[in-house]
């Protein structure tokens, strides 16, 4: 990918948001950005937005296309809040005298303008991609605490599905892998914190939507790949294919999966991918896995400088998989393995990731909190709490549900892996947009119909009832889970978004029951 400097003027950077001071381009710059003169009235530009809603005087507002509206009719509204220059695909409409560059690809130069007005902020520091379907922001948050026990917290940065966190300070993240202005403010914030390692969570959205395009990556980690995101890509191989992007951009170590077939394709397509996992031939190669000593587990990985002997206290093979897979890159990179030790065993829970909101020893269940909204993720979910019901002699209960909006091929395979996995489910409302959520749960419902011997389920819309019947139902020794929105604080409805955490709603629940006991 191109990467071009920034010129380094500087100017303040006036109402666009987080950052003290942006790159200002001049109409040379923007030419060379864009391919093409911008008109003569505009000196240039010390800002982009692609949210008409926060264009300003002397920014750019590139109309993207979008999914369900064209950015072209936002252009009046950018023009009214003082958008010095337009850039989009065609002429608006609606912008007649308007400022404008046309050029063949927005997305591009949205991705372009955005590095350059804020500096280029990933050439100045360590910038590493996970990609991945599921595991990315755990395995995320497991380079990122090598990385900070190796550098040090305030020179090291996370951004992910969950939250964004700068030298030690964190706020929560809207999408996986924000828009371009927002990826490299969010970069040039970091910078300009002192952060010089920083971990970005990378999706195939990221990727085809040019999001991340412009951001040099240091080092890449690819962890695996499962039917999702279909609406988008239409393919398993276009999915695939955005994946592979990021390990064609990356120019420092490069790991996947060898125990994923996808892994192993990447591998041998991409020079220079290496591989870990268990497979007898990985690189970085895992063995001896086992109960941990602190209640954890406990594995080893025998790499080309020798053996590494780890206890993590995240729980199922996947987690393995995925700390195994940031400790692999660490050791690529160069990290020590002290530092990687004193990490992994430390490590924090991480934020709708197999999260114990509420350990068996307080009510004799234990609830558990995690993000799985595919057929693939809820499966490995409920094989890890299966292990620890079994070990109480308990049952598995499973809230969760599936999007609206989005490939409804998923739904009655959750179904089926919901009934073959838990002893009761409870189907309930995800995301569901624009669509009617009843419809989703019959669809859902019927894949939990058709396994033979099964376990039973009930429909209960309402999230918040759905998971107040299972901590109803639930008993000494089970594992309640509710998936599907993690670490997510709204809840997108059809007639509205609604704030909605499920580990609050759970904390929320299990207070009432309580105080209710101590009344009675």
């Amino acid at each position: 990918m191109p990467r071009e400097r920034a010129r380094q003027t500087r100017v303040p950077q006036a109402a666009l948001a987080t950052l003290r001071d942006v790159v200002f381009l001049d109409r040379k710059r923007l030419t060379e950005l864009l391919g093409e003169e911008p008109p003569a009235e505009v000196p240039g530009v010390d800002g982009v937005t692609h949210d008409s809603r926060r264009a300003r005087p002397g920014s750019a507002f590139v109309a993207v296309p979008g999914m369900k509206h064209d950015g072209t009719s936002f252009v009046p509204d950018a023009l009214s809040r003082g958008a010095a220059l337009v850039v989009a695909e065609k002429r608006p409409a609606d912008g007649e005298g308007a400022p404008v560059v046309v050029v063949p690809d927005a997305r591009g130069a949205l991705a372009e303008l955005s590095r350059a007005v804020f500096g280029d902020p990933s050439a100045g520091m360590r910038v590493h991609g996970v990609t991945g379907t599921n595991g990315k922001t755990t395995t995320s948050y497991a380079l990122h605490a090598i990385l900070s026990e190796a550098y040090g917290a305030e020179r090291c940065g996370l951004m992910t599905t969950a939250e964004t966190i700068s030298g030690g300070m964190r706020r929560p993240s809207v999408r996986t892998t924000p828009e371009s202005v927002e990826v490299q403010s969010t970069l040039r914030e970091m910078l300009d914190d002192g952060v010089r390692h920083a971990v970005v969570e990378v999706s195939s959205h990221g990727v085809a939507l040019k999001r991340v395009s412009g951001t040099r990556f240091r080092g890449a980690l690819f962890t695996n790949l499962t039917r999702d995101h279909l609406d988008l890509h239409g393919s398993m191989e276009e999915y695939y294919r955005a994946k592979r992007e990021l390990f064609l951009w990356a120019e420092g170590p490069k790991l996947a999966n060898a125990d994923d077939a996808h892994g192993r394709r990447l591998a041998g397509e991409v020079e220079g991918v290496r591989t870990f996992g268990v497979a007898g031939d990985a690189d970085y190669r895992v063995e001896r896995v086992g109960p941990g000593e602190s209640g954890g587990t406990a594995f080893s990985i025998l790499h080309p400088g020798g053996v590494l002997e780890l206890e993590s206290p995240l729980l199922g093979g996947y987690n393995v998989e995925n700390v195994a897979g940031a400790a692999s890159l660490a050791l690529a990179l160069g990290v020590g393995e002290e530092a990687i030790l004193r990490a992994v065993r430390g490590m924090p829970q991480v934020p709708g990731r197999f999260e114990r909101v509420a350990p068996s020893g307080e009510l004799g269940f234990e609830v558990i909190v995690d993000y799985a909204h595919t057929d693939a993720g809820l499966e490995v979910v409920l094989e890890v709490a299966r292990e620890v019901a079994d070990r109480s002699l308990g049952r598995v209960i499973c809230v969760y549900g599936a999007a609206g909006d989005r490939d409804g091929a998923k739904r009655p395979l959750m179904g089926k892996v919901a009934a073959r996995l838990a002893d009761f489910g409870v189907i309930t409302t995800d995301d569901a947009y624009t669509e009617d959520p009843a419809k989703i749960a019959r669809e859902v419902a019927a894949g939990a119909e058709g396994v033979p011997g099964g376990g039973d389920h009930e429909v209960v819309l309402d999230r918040r009832e759905a998971i107040e019947r299972a901590l109803r139902g639930a008993r000494p020794g089970d594992v309640v889970v509710v998936a599907g929105k993690g670490h997510e604080r709204v809840q997108h409805l059809p007639e509205g978004d609604v704030p909605f955490h499920d580990a609050s709603v759970v904390r929320e629940l299990l207070a009432e029951r309580k105080k209710i006991r101590k009344g009675g």
